[in-house]
């Protein structure tokens, strides 16, 4: 009975059918609005068809991709690739071992097409003959009666490598789909990241793991200080204190990583710092304010009931009566402001750090302009197991490819008192290359005397 069961569970009709109904669940996953990944579709379908979205959520289809019914069809398919894996050692081993059994007359031989017969030299007796070809990378048994040779014997394992490697790069890719985070954060100079969700941008909203956390780093933006050279943007250098007290650099190229987690740096902004004061010097408010504003943007800054239109340039020039920027290096920076209370105009003008703005009955301060700079954060834990698959894989491919195997037969003969060699090779590919092979072998061995 059980045997009857492995070989269902093994058998290539039980993986088309599980490879099937995957394929259904994923197509579900794509046409239901899934709960965890479309929020805010989700939730307005909720409100406009409650009944509906009641039994889909009873039944799992808006979580699909973490629903029972997909977990099992994944656990049998993966017990599936297990056996099949398991049900391929027998053979391999079978391919690799050197048996007697082999040994066949060279004349009679299936499967060998090439076939010589050369005349063994003065000298050469069957010792020697089966010598020489061993010294040529092949693995001898037998006699001179009758001999087996085989190079490059542990080839068949690259196959079962292959296999291996599929399996783990599925592995892998499960692991990281369903482990995935994907977030982005805006982080100022001096602010400290506690891998909260309310931290992340809601806007994309975080694309949550289905299975385990998200981030759990947690460090301090100790420093940012852009590089451009001669107008172009050169690199970054975003240091940052982990809670160990480690200083950790972040550059373009260069991620900061802790654990399965990445945060890559994406964008750069400026964090001014704006206090807002009455005519009497009253403090109405003030605070640093992550502004999208480098490359010639407007954003926006609201300070109590007065809101500002805000344009940054990094090396301010008034040419012709036109707000510029002679280049991109922050030389000269400076910000244009216009201001407006109740939908009307209070004030426009220039300020720079350290400088005061006097807008109306308001007077707005510029007392630091640190960065900021946006992270994209990524956490996958199947990675290592997907590149580990696929360098296993290369390994595999190589070792077919070129360390592919080559078999012989042999048998000296004896007629009239001469000898010969009687020989028949093959391989498993590059039928007419091997051919070749042979016949440069034997030549070399027996000076093309046949």
């Amino acid at each position: 009975m059980l045997k009857k069961i492995i070989k269902q569970l093994s058998s290539l009709r039980f993986t088309i059918v599980l490879i099937c109904l995957l394929g259904v669940m994923f197509i579900l996953g794509l046409w239901v609005p899934q709960k965890d990944l479309l929020r805010d579709i989700y939730y307005q379908w909720k409100q406009s068809s409650p009944r509906l979205v009641f039994w889909l959520d009873f039944f799992q289809l808006t979580s699909v991709y973490t629903s029972w019914l997909t977990l099992s069809f994944w656990f049998s398919f993966f017990t599936n690739l297990s056996l099949v894996l398991w049900q391929r050692i027998p053979v391999v081993r079978k391919r690799i071992e050197i048996s007697p059994a082999r040994i066949a007359p060279p004349e009679t031989a299936p499967g060998y097409p090439f076939r010589e017969s050369y005349l063994l030299p003065d000298g050469m007796d069957g010792a020697a003959l089966m010598k020489a070809i061993s010294t040529r990378g092949y693995r001898l048994i037998g006699s001179e009666a009758g001999f087996y040779g085989v190079k490059n014997r542990l080839s068949p394992i690259a196959f079962g490598l292959f296999h291996i490697s599929f399996y783990l790069i599925l592995l892998g890719g499960l692991i990281s789909f369903y482990s995935q985070f994907i977030g982005y954060v805006d982080l100022a100079q001096g602010e400290q990241f506690q891998g909260e969700l309310y931290q992340y941008n809601s806007k994309p909203y975080p694309q949550l793991p289905k299975i385990g956390k998200i981030p759990q780093a947690s460090f301090t933006i100790k420093s940012i200080v852009p590089h451009v050279v001669r107008n172009t943007p050169t690199g970054i250098d975003v240091t940052l204190v982990d809670k160990a007290g480690q200083s950790h650099i972040v550059d373009i190229n260069q991620p900061y990583t802790d654990g399965p987690s990445s945060f890559v740096f994406r964008h750069l902004g400026v964090a001014p710092l704006f206090v807002l004061k009455d005519a009497t010097g009253k403090e109405l408010g003030g605070s640093f304010f992550k502004i999208d504003v480098v490359g010639g943007k407007e954003d926006i800054v609201r300070i109590g009931d007065v809101t500002f239109k805000v344009h940054y340039y990094p090396d301010y020039e008034l040419k012709n009566g036109r707000h510029g920027t002679k280049s991109m290096e922050f030389n000269n920076p400076v910000f244009i402001l216009i201001g407006e209370q109740g939908g009307k105009k209070i004030g426009e003008g220039t300020l720079k750090k350290n400088g005061t703005l006097a807008m109306g009955d308001y007077r707005l301060e510029l007392r630091d302009v640190p960065y900021w700079v946006r992270f994209y954060v990524v956490k996958q834990h199947g990675l290592p197991i997907v590149y580990l698959g696929f360098a296993i894989a290369s390994i595999a491919v190589i070792w077919r490819l070129i360390f592919f195997r080559r078999e012989l037969v042999g048998a000296l003969r004896e007629e009239n008192g001469v000898r010969r060699l009687v020989v028949a090779g093959r391989s498993e590919y590059y039928k007419n290359l091997a051919i070749d092979e042979f016949r440069k072998l034997f030549g070399e061995i027996f000076k093309n005397r046949s």
